[in-house]
């Protein structure tokens, strides 16, 4: 099996991140990734190789052009407002909500995080942009990968900052690229025809079912804790099925509190 690991997911390492009104230490940190790693090095699993150059236009063209832009530019034009911001991290802290224009293209620096990103949870820092497109290109590398055969029907991407918050044009939940969707339209575009995303992470992957909402040509499904208590709360219902060609190609499996692994295995 190939097994593809990000090389430099460690230069995503925020400081601190807003929770309940306190500035807190990251949940989200490099010793996740770390850990795994070193776990699969002492057991001798497989060999881990490093991505290619990501591929761009394939981002560009799961993610909007002017969001992969403002991602790409973000660190370097945020010390461009006062060198001292090297310390610090970016947090959003106004945002575009219902009635709000998200047509628009302010100059302002933190209308522009504003108006990408969906929670107040997710630093960005000097190196997410670069951990993050190295991460984009491992789950790319992997589809590919299982596209060309080599008689290998499996592969991995191991990689952080992780993916299945973000969507076509927003961050949030530590996700900046989303690594499954990028991965689903390699797939399809190396000639599969049916391609499904299985989400099985306890919080409902909000970004990749918004990305593939209105397409029926990749099946989303996930297995999540219930929404009406659990982040990201405003989306992953069951009754969302998909719209337009989506319809039908959107499957919500939300659990409650509490539920046990056979409520889960049904």
């Amino acid at each position: 099996m190939h097994i593809f690991h990000n090389p430099v997911h460690g230069r995503h390492d925020g400081r601190h991140e807003m929770f309940r009104g306190r500035l807190v230490p990251c949940h989200e940190t490099p010793a996740r990734l770390e850990y795994v790693l070193d776990a699969l090095r002492q057991r001798g699993i497989g060999t881990l190789q490093t991505p290619a150059a990501p591929d761009l236009d394939l981002i560009r063209r799961v993610h909007s052009p002017r969001y992969v832009d403002f991602l790409q530019g973000a660190w370097a034009d945020w010390i461009a407002l006062d060198p001292a911001n090297a310390e610090l991290d970016i947090l959003p802290s106004v945002w575009p909500v219902r009635g709000f224009r998200h047509d628009i293209s302010p100059t302002n620096f933190a209308a522009r995080v504003g108006l990408f990103s969906f929670d107040s949870g997710s630093p960005l820092t000097a190196g997410t942009w670069e951990a993050a497109v190295a991460g984009a290109a491992c789950a790319i590398d992997a589809a590919r990968a299982v596209s060309r055969g080599n008689g290998s029907r499996a592969a991995m991407a191991l990689t952080r900052p992780p993916g299945h918050h973000a969507g076509a044009d927003f961050f949030g939940g530590y996700c900046f690229l989303n690594n499954a969707a990028l991965a689903a339209q390699a797939l399809r575009e190396a000639g599969a025809e049916r391609v499904a995303v299985l989400d099985i992470d306890y919080h409902h992957g909000n970004g990749t079912q918004s990305i593939f909402y209105e397409r029926g040509d990749v099946l989303t499904v996930s297995v999540h804790g219930d929404p009406t208590t659990e982040y990201p709360f405003f989306l992953g219902y069951a009754d969302e099925s998909g719209r337009g060609a989506g319809v039908g190609a959107n499957l919500n499996l939300p659990l409650a509190a509490g539920a046990d692994f056979a409520g889960w295995n049904e």
